[in-house]
């Protein structure tokens, strides 16, 4: 196709260029009444399989055009809206023409036909025999087997060499939860290629086959071949018979990854395999989904989507019985034919007339076992009870466990063994007793009670921290609130701080320094923005460690989410350089501040310099500087110049762009 061709969408699927021996095709494909698909498909089969999609989140409509342009742009323009859309461009060389090839690769190329951009380089769910995925690309999965959007799953190649299906966080598509890896312990995964024989295997970077992903072998000229990640979250390797082409054959799945998908998502939160409130069982190699007892469909046309009861929602009345029927239960909250039970202990007890909801407390009748301190504090117990049960109010829960000092003192053994120290906090190891006899790990956080203020961060802390649940947040157990006494009682970490992993004596890879990066950011996204209620900042008084502390702190202007954006910002460098953020004794005076150092060195174009004796990082020369320019944007001066954490978050995963900051040797001196 030459400089200048152009498609239209038209309605008899007519609009295509094809390969030399017809068997692949590019252009349009209509989907049914939504809208024409600009992809390329398998020609000569009956369902016209596609197995490339520029526009599946976006169809366009009858009449719309793709164009190769004079330039060499391929530019999809939708006639309903008038918007332009770039498939694909260049960044160096001149294009001379497009081609559809027979391997089903669709290129730009220049006049000595080399290839200069490939549809086979930026997969969409589907590869074919002589394609291969690098480090960073991902497959994902289509929405449904006719919405060619992206759905729920992708298949990656990280950057550390594993390969990886992920579950995402939709309808967002970056990576959620993994449900199948190939662990390359030794890191060194490089590519995966599909040969023509009908092989799936990953490499190194010496060639030398890591794992055999899919072990098959068959001629491409009896048979096509391909391997995708279906809707349903299962990679499976197909086969379709070519004397078959026009006799109305069906492919043949030979192979699945995972074999059962059912069991294979086994992570906590999000919706499995099938939507929330359903059932996944394996059929025939494929999943059905359904719906439990008196529940039905959230779509009759999508079992993905979950189900919803049918039932009538309990009564007020059905509230408190359910709960008086259920021996863990404590308190039935009812609102608006919604029931909540919740187990003590209870936490933010109040009366609020708008929230329109009644908590029903239950209480044990007839004399109690206990000794006479016991007696005591049930009698304490039911008098706070008491203060609660008001005809309107609420009874809000966050299942928190409510520690004595003595309990805290006991756990600690008296405080005896200190594994971190803050500004404000102090934090020690502790031991709490189980019923299996086995003491779980614990980190208590013990406020000072001669800061000002800690009495307001103790209950913001309670309050917000409580009510979270993030694979990248540490999980608050339980608080003591007693006298002077204000802890925290967080699990345990059982691999130590961060400094000591960072700043240790041999340095971790960079692959782990990068999903270190990854996980604190997305944690800080989720407490930002995601959490059911989002973490301010809010107090007035000057809070954080020396050296992370944003410059409004000092400055008498708002504090607002952007003082978190600013110290992450300083993290990251020391994260990814595993240097400290100031080194007092730094032989070179200049390389004493870390941020101030990393600026000269990009501006320099010295990064090396950033990493002495750490050949890693410069392994992976592109990524480690656009890391260091999102610290950069992190740590601009002026708050409303810093990214939000979304940002932040969406530039480490690779999915905008980052442009390089200002200097920022104005600002950064002054907060130490």
């Amino acid at each position: 196709m030459s400089l200048g061709s152009s498609l239209t969408a038209q309605n008899d699927n007519s609009a295509s260029w094809q390969s030399p021996s017809g068997e692949f095709a590019f252009g349009f494909r209509q989907i049914g009444n939504d809208g024409f698909l600009l992809a390329i498909w398998f020609n000569k089969i009956p369902d016209k399989t596609v197995v490339w999609s520029a526009n599946g989140n976006s169809l366009v409509a009858q009449g719309s055009k793709v164009e190769l342009t004079a330039d060499g742009q391929l530019l999809l323009n939708d006639i309903a809206t008038g918007k332009d859309t770039l498939v694909a461009s260049v960044g160096t060389g001149v294009v001379a023409y497009a081609a559809m090839l027979d391997t089903g690769n669709f290129v730009l190329a220049n006049a000595h036909s080399n290839s200069l951009w490939e549809s086979f380089g930026h997969p969409t769910d589907t590869i074919l025999p002589t394609q291969t995925i690098n480090q960073g690309s991902r497959l994902y999965a289509p929405y449904t087997s006719t919405n060619y959007s992206r759905g729920r799953f992708l298949l990656t190649l990280e950057s550390d060499g594993n390969l990886k299906l992920y579950t995402t966080n939709f309808p967002q598509d970056y990576p959620y939860y993994g449900y199948w890896n190939y662990n390359d312990t030794l890191h060194s995964g490089f590519q995966v290629i599909f040969n023509q024989s009908g092989s799936v295997y990953l490499i190194a970077t010496n060639g030398t086959i890591l794992k055999v992903v899919l072990p098959y072998t068959f001629s491409n000229q009896d048979l096509y071949q391909r391997a995708t990640i279906d809707y349903d979250g299962v990679l499976r390797y197909y086969v379709f018979r070519k004397s078959n082409d026009s006799s109305g054959g069906t492919w043949s799945a030979l192979s699945f990854i995972p074999s059962n998908i059912c069991i294979s998502i086994v992570q906590k939160q999000g919706g499995g395999a099938c939507g929330f409130n359903s059932l996944c069982n394996q059929n025939q190699d494929r999943p059905i989904c359904r719906c439990p007892s008196g529940y039905t469909l959230m779509d009759p046309h999508d079992a993905l989507k979950g189900c919803k009861p049918n039932f009538v929602p309990h009564s007020c009345d059905g509230a408190s019985q359910a709960c008086l029927a259920d021996c863990l239960c404590d308190v039935a909250n009812y609102r608006i034919s919604l029931c909540f039970l919740k187990a003590i202990p209870l936490l933010n007890g109040r009366i609020d007339p708008s929230y329109n909801g009644k908590a029903f407390i239950k209480i044990r009748k007839g004399n109690s076992t206990l000794g006479s301190d016991g007696a005591a504090k049930t009698k304490r117990k039911k008098e706070y009870d008491s203060t609660l049960i008001v005809a309107g109010s609420v009874l809000l829960s966050m299942n928190l466990k409510c520690f004595t000092f003595e309990e805290i003192k006991d756990a600690t053994n008296k405080f005896k063994e200190e594994i971190g120290r803050g500004a404000s906090a102090t934090v020690f190891k502790g031991v709490l007793a189980s019923d299996n006899g086995i003491g779980n790990c614990v980190a208590v956080k013990s406020l000072d009670a001669k800061v000002r203020g800690n009495d307001v961060e103790f209950n913001a802390e309670v309050s917000a921290i409580g009510r979270t649940s993030h694979r990248n947040l540490v999980q608050l157990l339980g608080f003591c609130d007693e006298g002077e006494h204000r802890m925290l009682v967080y699990e345990f970490m059982s691999n130590g701080s961060l400094a000591s992993f960072v700043f240790g004596e041999s340095r971790p890879k960079w692959f782990e320094r990068r999903h270190i990066a990854l996980g604190i950011a997305r944690g800080l996204l989720n407490l930002h923005e995601e959490c059911s209620s989002q973490i301010t900042r809010t107090t007035t008084a000057i809070r954080g460690t020396k050296g992370y502390v944003a410059p409004e702190w000092f400055k008498n202007l708002p504090i607002t989410v952007k003082v978190d954006v600013y110290s992450f910002g300083i993290l990251l460098l020391e994260i990814i350089c595993c240097q400290k953020k100031f080194e007092e004794d730094a032989e070179d005076e200049n390389q004493m501040i870390l941020a101030d150092w990393a600026y000269d060195c990009h501006k320099q174009n010295k990064l090396h310099l950033l990493f002495p004796n750490d050949s890693e990082p410069m392994e992976a020369i592109k990524e480690m500087e656009k890391y260091v320019m999102i610290a950069m944007r992190c740590i601009e001066e002026d708050p409303l110049l810093r990214p939000t954490m979304k940002n932040v978050t969406l530039m480490l995963e690779g999915t905008v762009e980052v442009s390089f900051p200002p200097d920022p040797s104005s600002f950064i001196n002054s907060t130490f």
